[in-house]
């Protein structure tokens, strides 16, 4: 008898448990996200000063991110406001980029699509890319105790898994300060070769013959994303429509086009 009872006592309680959260559901206050950025009518994107091609502080030419952005909200029928705030970028985690809702509906210039960002934020995939490359002259690394310089940015990379990698492979590394600090250990032969994020090296005079390539099957290239705020649930749906529609009228691979960057196929 208690086999029979234990066998129905389970799945009630299981039913009782998934009452109460439906019920619970029905307490929680509606998503007004989107309804209260077309009150105010304004869409606010929250950008790093600089990070080409997605922000290039270019008036005339501002960035892949950002005319997107303003892509979006026109479809919203909203006007786009850009906060170009130097605290994105500071650091690899989003976390620690002090942004509030008051600054930001939407971030941009840099948010990579990954487990680390999604934690804090919901994330809108664009076609764009970016991930570990390698720079050198050879488009290799060197063997086992040669010396590599790795600067590793801020867009949430793995860097324990780079980390990780680079001792199995028994290279010596080098980190580099900044991007010029990087450039000088290539030039100066101090470093064989270098690793960073892809954007970064945009940003870089490269010494000559170096060239920057993906640097292994091991870490596939990441998309880049829009990052909205978790609970966002009506504004997140809306942007992910127009978004849609971008692509679908060819706006958006005008603007892949026109800041030289690949989209998800057509990346090497």
């Amino acid at each position: 008898m208690s086999a029979i009872r234990n066998r129905w006592i389970r799945p009630a309680i299981n039913l009782a448990v998934v009452v109460a959260l439906l019920g619970a559901l029905s307490y929680l206050p509606p998503d007004t996200s989107l309804a209260d950025r077309q009150k105010t009518g304004v869409l606010k994107l929250c950008v790093p000063p600089r990070y080409p091609p997605l922000v290039t502080g270019d008036p005339q030419q501002p960035g892949f991110d950002i005319e997107l952005a303003a892509r979006l909200a026109e479809r919203l029928g909203l006007r786009l406001a850009v906060n170009a705030l130097s605290s994105i970028g500071t650091d690899f985690n989003p976390r620690n980029w002090s942004l509030t809702r008051a600054q930001c509906d939407i971030i941009a210039g840099g948010v990579a699509d990954t487990v680390q960002t999604r934690s804090f934020l919901q994330t809108i995939p664009t076609p764009i890319e970016s991930g570990w490359v390698g720079v050198s002259t050879t488009e290799r690394l060197p063997a086992a105790g040669g010396a590599v310089t790795v600067l590793p940015g801020t867009s949430g990379l793995d860097r324990l898994a780079l980390s990780g990698w680079l001792r199995q492979r028994g290279l010596r590394v080098i980190p580099a300060r900044s991007p010029q600090h990087f450039v000088e250990l290539l030039a100066s032969g101090g470093a064989e070769a270098g690793i960073t994020e892809r954007f970064l090296t945009s940003t870089m005079a490269l010494p000559a013959g170096a060239r920057a390539f993906w640097l292994d099957p091991r870490f596939p290239p990441v998309r880049m994303a829009l990052g909205l705020w978790k609970g966002d649930q009506t504004l997140k749906r809306a942007v992910a429509e127009a978004l849609e529609a971008i692509g679908d009228t060819g706006e958006l691979e005008a603007l892949e086009t026109r800041y030289h960057v690949e989209s998800v196929e057509a990346a090497p």
